[in-house]
């Protein structure tokens, strides 16, 4: 679904991604790791389109998107839940998804008023809010959903525009042990569905879920493996040391 080559991007004198390469898979879920500094945001930038590389390809579902703006990528199947801006804390969850779906539907938002009551909109949005754990708060008004129920919105939202590959930065950022637990079974009801690259800190989280992760260190890709095989990776138990034991 994914192919990075060769990706390079300096500011200054730092390397942010140091002629990086790596592959995900079609259906699987696979995780970015890495210590502070290794690069990781900035590669998520440089796949969604905020930041171009200085050099080396991304390639999207068989398309060179190297050079492309955002929407676009967006339009090929291309989502991630913090690009979700438009979340309206005054209106309901339901209507929030609802909008989602009216927006990649490419419908006006000049009669939202009617489009609220459209089933055409309602009945996908509830299915959504469903494959995130909210079906039973969607006539909760969003401002009131805590922090783990926000993310889980924005989630719904993103898949709302029906995405081939999502990706989730640190979608357990400033979660409880409650709030990660219900992510934690979300994704994993997502898994096999559609493809997923996750950067997450909690390497609980990421060995739990992951079907192959890569390790960054320094903009550079030290490895890329099955999640047993790069427990037991020297390299990657280097770079750690001192952070944390690497799936412990």
């Amino acid at each position: 679904m994914l192919k990075v080559n060769s990706l390079i991007k300096s500011f200054g004198g730092l390397l942010a991604t140091d002629n990086l390469s790596f592959e995900v898979e079609v259906g699987t879920l696979h995780a970015v790791i890495g210590p502070n500094g290794a690069g990781k945001t900035t590669l998520i930038r440089q796949i969604t389109g905020e930041t171009k590389p200085d050099s080396g390809t991304i390639i999207f579902d068989g398309k060179d998107i190297s050079d492309i703006p955002v929407h676009l990528r967006s339009a090929l199947g291309l989502a991630r839940s913090f690009q979700i801006t438009n979340i309206f804390p005054d209106m309901s969850t339901w209507d929030n998804v609802a909008l989602a779906v009216q927006a990649h539907a490419g419908h006006s938002f000049h009669f939202w008023k009617d489009a609220r009551k459209d089933p055409v909109l309602r009945e996908p949005a509830l299915v959504f809010l469903k494959q995130v754990g909210l079906e039973e708060r969607a006539g909760i008004v969003a401002g009131q959903l805590s922090h783990g129920e926000h993310r889980q919105l924005e989630i719904a939202m993103a898949l709302a525009t029906r995405p081939k590959m999502l990706l989730l930065d640190e979608p357990m950022a400033g979660m409880g042990p409650e709030e990660a637990k219900a992510m934690v079974e979300i994704l994993q009801g997502l898994k096999r569905k559609l493809t997923i690259l996750l950067i997450e800190h909690d390497m609980d989280v990421v060995f739990t879920l992951a079907d192959q992760i890569t390790v960054m260190v320094y903009g550079r890709g030290i490895a890329t493996d099955a999640p047993e095989a790069i427990r037991k990776h020297p390299e990657v138990q280097a770079a750690y040391l001192g952070e944390e034991e690497v799936g412990a």
